[in-house]
């Protein structure tokens, strides 16, 4: 018989407490042998280490760590993967739930490609919004350039681990971990998109990443909402955005890759780091002519169209949140 690849998985608390357990034992009935599961703690003040303490003793494949300080997602998630030795590594965060069988539809999914995500389905411990959108996620470079995957939702190859640049990369000022992963595997075609439910999001208003995104539910009648939002804020937003573009492009600048869609991605993201109307009217071309792949869905190629030229505008109300939090 075959000997099955080992999977390393990788939890990074922070105050954790209230749902780790639940997680824990989600992660601890997985159907697919675990080869390891490494907990790195950055600094919290309930009882999570107090948790993770009596889960080590008693199960011999948890090894944990307590950061000296905090050192924040990015710096606790890239050092806690360094430390695993598995052929794949998949990312946990402390309040989900994964389903049993998460990681063995990944790895039979996976097949030669860097990346696997699949499904996340949102629920709501404290009322807050959580919407399930049960459709297979875009995930050419087009996209991943803009909205990465989830990192709750990942199983890749330690190789994708290689290609990461060091922590003190401009690109990790601005952005997540799952954000390079998500570009690094598109960049090479690499990601393998599991259609079923793999993890069961938790939405509480208390989590690092919450967000109510409600406003950007696919529907006309939002999609002219982010329209209108990115005409009136539209140099307030590009002011906060840019910075991103910039450390995008840095980590694209890196890649090497002949991939043709790669290319003309890096060519888009270097158009939305510059000024100036000329910049402007090239990103929509670009956008325009690859809406296919920008939009990847079935149907509607001319809406499609008329989106991908609306998008430098429309993009930006992605950053919504951040600009409230400058006023």
């Amino acid at each position: 018989m075959t000997e099955k690849k080992s999977v390393s998985i990788v939890l990074c608390t922070y105050n954790g407490a209230k749902y780790l357990q639940e997680q824990l034992d989600s992660i601890l009935a997985q159907t697919y042998p675990m080869h390891e599961i490494i907990i790195q703690d950055d600094g919290s003040t309930d009882n999570t280490w107090q948790i993770l303490e009596k889960y080590e003793e008693k199960y011999p494949l948890i090894h944990i760590y307590h950061n000296e300080g905090t050192h924040g997602v990015n710096a606790n998630f890239l050092s806690a993967m360094h430390r695993t030795t598995g052929d794949f590594i998949a990312i946990a965060d402390q309040d989900d739930i994964w389903e049993t069988d998460k990681i063995a539809n990944q790895m039979t999914t996976i097949g030669n490609k860097l990346l696997c995500s699949g499904l996340t389905r949102p629920f709501s411990s404290d009322d807050s919004f959580a919407y399930f959108d049960n459709r297979p996620r875009n995930v050419s470079i087009f996209r991943m350039m803009f909205l990465g995957l989830p990192g709750h939702t990942m199983l890749f190859r330690r190789e994708l681990l290689c290609m990461m640049p060091p922590v003190t990369h401009s690109f990790f000022n601005v952005s997540l971990y799952d954000a390079a992963l998500s570009i690094l595997a598109a960049s090479h075609d690499s990601i393998a998109f599991c259609n079923k439910v793999l993890v069961n999001f938790r939405r509480h208003a208390d989590a690092t990443t919450y967000n109510d995104y409600s406003r950007s539910l696919p529907s006309w009648q939002n999609g002219l909402y982010e329209l209108l939002w990115g005409l009136r804020h539209y140099h307030q937003a590009r002011s906060i955005a840019l910075p991103i573009y910039r450390g995008k492009l840095a980590l694209m600048e890196g890649i090497t890759t002949n991939y043709h869609d790669f290319i003309e991605a890096k060519a888009i993201m270097r158009l939305e780091t510059k000024k100036g109307l000329w910049a402007f009217l090239r990103l929509q071309y670009l956008l325009t002519k690859n809406h296919q792949r920008l939009f990847q869905t079935s149907g509607g190629s001319f809406i499609k169209m008329i989106r991908a030229w609306l998008y430098p505008v429309m993009q930006l109300y992605m950053y919504h949140h951040a600009l409230r939090r400058c006023k």
